[in-house]
């Protein structure tokens, strides 16, 4: 919704960007670590947005997907607000994040799209007949105070939103969580194990602000439409704001 706004708005004169952010954490009794609170992008704090290879050791398959990607043409997420979300492109989000630890679980919600993560921690491994989603199959565990966060059975795609390497659905991804001794912002380590496109695992990162001023607003969007139709009109786009 916020990013939407500022595009309707300002769309004709500047584009918008959101920012990334940290987070902190406390120690909680026991084993593992509470983390719950919400979390910004980091851009805002002059904080590197993500972390990544300097070069990608792409499969020749891989090489010959990302010399022929497109952003333009497959990058639903730039031209409309309503777009499903998925994984591992939410990771990069810009929007804040809202971690909750609720008996058994750890409740991810991401602003963008209203999207919620529900991660059984100690959970089963997926069936032989788990079905691929949007999001995946994901289970969590605790290794002292980094939280660990195993996810396979996506669609595929591309690791992050609007950027050509690509994903498989065969893919494994491990998300580590932590917090640096003394700072209350929460770390963010994703390794990628996906053969098919890489000759190697790969390490990506980033970090989310601690923002305990921030909220986790409710995401309501509307559908400008593909980038290649027509625009509403203002009248158009003025009855879209009131319905907001």
């Amino acid at each position: 919704m916020r990013a939407l706004l500022c595009f309707v708005i300002c769309g004709a004169i500047i584009s918008h960007q959101t920012a990334g952010a940290q987070v902190p954490g406390t120690q909680a009794a026991g084993s593992g670590a509470d983390f719950s609170g919400v979390y910004s992008a980091s851009v805002f704090v002059g904080v590197a947005s993500v972390f990544e290879p300097d070069v990608y050791p792409f499969t020749s398959d891989a090489q010959r997907a990302f010399d022929a990607y497109d952003p333009l043409a497959e990058a639903a997420n730039q031209t409309d607000d309503c777009t499903v979300e998925t994984m591992p492109g939410l990771l990069w989000s810009n929007n804040p994040m809202q971690i909750a630890q609720v008996d058994e679980r750890i409740v991810m919600r991401f602003e963008r799209g209203n999207t919620i993560r529900s991660i059984p921690v100690h959970g089963a491994a997926p069936s032989p007949d788990e079905p691929y989603s949007d999001l995946g199959y994901s289970v969590g565990h605790w290794e002292g105070a980094v939280l660990t966060i195993e996810t396979t059975h996506m669609m595929g795609g591309v690791i992050r939103n609007n950027r050509g390497y690509p994903i498989s659905p065969e893919a494994r991804i491990t998300e580590r969580y932590w917090r640096e001794p003394g700072d209350d912002d929460l770390q963010m380590e994703l390794l990628v194990d996906d053969p098919a496109n890489y000759t190697e695992i790969l390490k990506l990162g980033r970090v989310w602000i601690w923002s305990p001023n921030e909220q986790v607003r409710p995401w309501e969007c509307i559908s400008l439409g593909p980038r290649d139709s027509e625009p509403p009109d203002i009248d158009a786009l003025a009855r879209m704001l009131e319905e907001l």
